[in-house]
């Protein structure tokens, strides 16, 4: 476990406010939810600027990949998208390994809103990723995450890919 430190924030009434609702809306202690909000920044929001990394809603995101052929999704994932990823976890850590890549695919689904459980038990890391995005976007996700893993001789094994969900398991090649 991390070791934690306590910092003071001064914060208008307002602000205050609207944070304590949240957490009561969230079911979380204030001190708990200003914590994610801070782990969030310092992961990625700090970053995703800089990275190149825009925010668009799911409505507009599904619209614009209805129309995009799935070879040509492939093509984009191995090229643009892949090149991308890896530029940003060495932007975000300073070095492209696996632990890294792991973790700014964490950062990247948590900011994007994007529900998905990372499960690490022992040596093995599932996900299960619930985009809800269609099925040009879960090939376009599995394809991105396999070009880089294959990179360090790791793949992702047992996929299971839905319209609206992919879930797979990162092995050793």
């Amino acid at each position: 476990m991390k070791k934690s430190a306590i910092i003071s924030v001064r914060v208008d009434a307002d602000t205050k406010n609207k944070l304590e609702i949240e957490s009561e809306m969230k079911s979380m202690t204030l001190n708990t939810l200003i914590g994610q909000i801070i782990t969030k920044h310092t992961s990625w929001d700090r970053f995703a600027e800089d990275i190149g990394f825009v925010f668009v809603t799911k409505p507009f995101l599904r619209a614009i990949l209805s129309h995009v052929p799935e070879k040509e999704m492939t093509n984009i994932a191995v090229t643009v998208c892949r090149g991308a990823m890896k530029d940003a976890t060495i932007y975000m850590y300073g070095e492209l390994n696996v632990d890294t890549f792991i973790k700014s695919l964490d950062s990247w689904l948590a900011a994007s809103h994007i529900p998905f459980r990372h499960i690490k038990d022992d040596d093995v890391d599932k996900y299960v990723i619930q985009h809800e995005l269609g099925n040009v976007f879960s090939n376009y996700l599995i394809t991105v995450i396999n070009v880089i893993l294959n990179e360090f001789k790791f793949r992702a094994a047992k996929q299971e890919i839905t319209d609206q969900s992919v879930s797979f398991v990162i092995d050793k090649v």
